[in-house]
């Protein structure tokens, strides 16, 4: 299993731990002390640390104490720094003495009344503490849930992004490899010179992105003398040296909405552009690696149109 899918894994047990009470509040802590130390997530680490050691007193961590529910209600200013351990050890301490207190006490004598008062404040002073710490424990789990949520629904969007990517990648590189023997070779090439980064390599790049353009041209729409029609009266000229046009009719014929149409002719029009300029004009790496990864997607999306079947593809209008 890797470590994201670890990751995940303890994510999610860990919030049905949480909603079905299955573990301490100091058990929490240790186990999400794991999915920090997986994930790497900083604010969760250092929340945790504070739970496990116990807070400083200098001020450094006032926030995480509010999150914590640690203040002192009594006591402005003050707050209860122990480890979460501590903590529950204290609780089950003040319900411990509840219970034996609740027994009762044999008084007599003339300060009867005065030694049963004492009594119930002692169960009262030990019902409060057990109420702050218990309200601590409380505050601890419902903050390391919020934050591990957080992070399993990150954790699972970013499994179904790489699902997606890695879907995608294979339909548009077979497609690529089916459009020119050399398409995946062209960017192999691209990948090689955006490495390299001076402005020649970047330059060659932007120029490969164009060949390759040209090339799913020629394959998704040989160049032909008649004009191609798409509808409305308007024709393409859908010769040699029209590629954008014959991508343009490539799409109308392979069934594309309009709408969806004029989105990829933009794109591709706007790519084809930066392309040729990037030869003559200084383009930046990172603007570079963009419009090859734009270059990439869009391509994808087009070789992956539905292909028109022989008798769809006839017809000009």
């Amino acid at each position: 299993m890797g470590r994201h899918e670890e990751a995940l894994r303890v994510a999610e047990e860990l919030l049905t731990d949480v909603e079905q009470q299955r573990l301490k509040a100091s058990e929490v802590v240790l186990k999400a002390s794991r999915l920090a130390r997986l994930v790497g997530h900083d604010d969760l680490t250092t929340f945790l640390g504070y739970e496990r050691s116990g807070y400083p007193t200098d001020g450094s961590a006032t926030a995480w104490i509010g999150r914590a529910g640690r203040w002192s209600e009594s006591d402005e200013g003050k707050f209860y720094p122990a480890a979460i351990a501590k903590i529950e050890a204290k609780l089950a301490g003040a319900k411990e003495s509840i219970t034996a207190l609740r027994g009762g006490g044999n008084y007599s004598g003339d300060y009867i009344a005065i030694a049963a008062r004492e009594h119930d404040q002692l169960i009262g002073t030990q019902a409060m503490a057990a109420g702050v710490f218990s309200g601590i424990c409380g505050q601890v789990v419902a903050t390391v849930y919020d934050m591990v949520a957080e992070i399993y629904h990150e954790l699972l969007f970013s499994e179904l992004q790489a699902s997606l990517f890695a879907e995608t990648q294979m339909r548009v590189d077979g497609s690529l490899a089916e459009a020119s023997g050399s398409a995946l070779d062209k960017i192999e090439k691209v990948s090689e010179r955006l490495r390299d980064g001076d402005p020649e390599s970047i330059s060659q790049a932007l120029t490969t992105c164009r060949r390759l353009i040209d090339s799913c041209a020629d394959h998704v729409f040989p160049p032909e003398a008649e004009a191609y029609e798409i509808g409305d009266g308007v024709t393409l000229s859908v010769g040699q040296q029209n590629v954008l046009n014959r991508m343009q009719a490539y799409t109308h014929r392979a069934g594309a909405t309009k709408a969806r149409r004029d989105r990829l002719r933009l794109t591709v029009r706007e790519l084809y552009s930066r392309c040729s300029a990037g030869t003559h004009a200084q383009v930046t790496l990172d603007e570079a690696r963009f419009i090859f990864l734009q270059t990439y997607v869009v391509l994808g999306e087009i070789l992956t149109l539905t292909k028109p079947s022989p008798t769809s593809a006839a017809p000009r209008a």
